[in-house]
């Protein structure tokens, strides 16, 4: 909605004052996520240029709809999937409606999707962000929590410690006798996968085990993926005994091709997965994989973003970061 008193908006407002018009919101209308010095520099400029809110627009953003925007990259994925379901069950336990958006991990998709969502006057926003950037940022004034992402110091959020379950997973191979591991993540314009990618590392230098970068692949989380990342793997000279990937789908992707290889699982080649979905329990897969406790995070992220609604002035940016866990199976020795 656009506020404006004579020739000046809101957005002029924000362009004279070097920030983002979200901010220039919470200044006018109390909201935390605001620095002291930064409110009153934003209310000074409104007074020297005598803009006034309007208190429509005003009465009408701060009317309470009891609905929530969640806006998720890709809801048939599974563990996202889980995620989302965990979120809306809990919101729904507490007389909330919620919103879905798919943004199909693209920005600019998602910044349309974020526009849209306030344009329906939303209590605040759940998301899993497309990208590893503040872009996003620019485009929210409502209470907002993130879910399988961190974001420095300004939003609540709920996530696993990927750095620490990137470690875990890499160490636990080497334990195993893995000397050749690779890495098929995300991304790496996503958090997730960078943070993953340093635990790695980190196992990696610890245990001097060298680092190839060849042994470095760029993928989605996808049977297809997996696939074709692991048949470049194993056409190398020296080909990898082990790979981490970033999701079981990836995971499943580099059984077949080991298999067509003619590769022994775990004997041959060592496959570590990530997230532990349904199907890495099956007998014909059970895949050893580092889980992520998709209903709790679902669960959690609801009941933040309902208390930053009912208890804005009281709650600071709540972050919670889950212990990650490897679940073994015989997908490693």
């Amino acid at each position: 909605m656009n506020e404006n008193t004579g020739n000046k908006t809101i957005e002029d407002i924000a362009a004279i004052a070097g920030c983002s018009v979200g901010t220039v919101s919470r200044a006018i209308n109390h909201r935390k996520g605001v620095g002291e010095k930064t409110r009153l520099k934003i209310l000074k400029i409104m007074d020297e240029v005598g803009y006034q809110p309007n208190a429509v627009a005003q009465s009408l953003s701060k009317a309470k709809t009891n609905t929530i925007a969640l806006l998720i990259p890709e809801f048939s994925h599974e563990f996202l999937g889980k995620v989302a379901q965990a979120i809306e069950a809990e919101l729904s336990e507490h007389n909330y409606r919620t919103l879905l958006f798919n943004t199909h991990w693209n920005p600019e998709i998602e910044r349309q999707k974020l526009i849209a969502a306030q344009a329906q006057r939303v209590d605040g926003i759940i998301m899993k962000p497309s990208v590893n950037t503040v872009d996003f940022m620019k485009n929210i004034s409502v209470p907002t929590v993130l879910v399988s992402h961190t974001f420095g110091d300004d939003l609540s959020y709920v996530d696993i410690e990927n750095e620490k379950a990137g470690f875990m997973a890499t160490e636990y191979l080497i334990q195993r006798g893995y000397k050749r591991i690779a890495f098929i993540g995300g991304k790496t314009n996503i958090s997730m996968s960078n943070l993953r990618f340093e635990g790695y590392l980190k196992a990696l230098k610890q245990y001097h085990i060298p680092y190839y970068p060849e042994y470095f692949c760029e993928a989605d989380d996808s049977i297809s993926q997996g696939y074709i990342y692991t048949q470049r793997l194993l056409n190398l000279t020296e080909r990898p005994d082990a790979v981490f990937c970033m999701g079981d789908m990836t995971a499943l992707g580099a059984s077949k091709s080991a298999y067509e290889h003619g590769l022994t699982i775990p004997t041959d080649l060592g496959i570590m997965g990530f997230n532990n979905d349904e199907i890495a329990e099956l007998p014909q897969v059970a895949l050893t994989t580092v889980m992520q406790p998709k209903e709790q995070m679902g669960k959690m992220a609801a009941q933040m973003i309902i208390d930053k609604i009912e208890h804005e002035e009281e709650v600071y940016p709540q972050k919670l970061l889950y212990k990650p866990e490897i679940i073994v199976r015989s997908s490693t020795k």
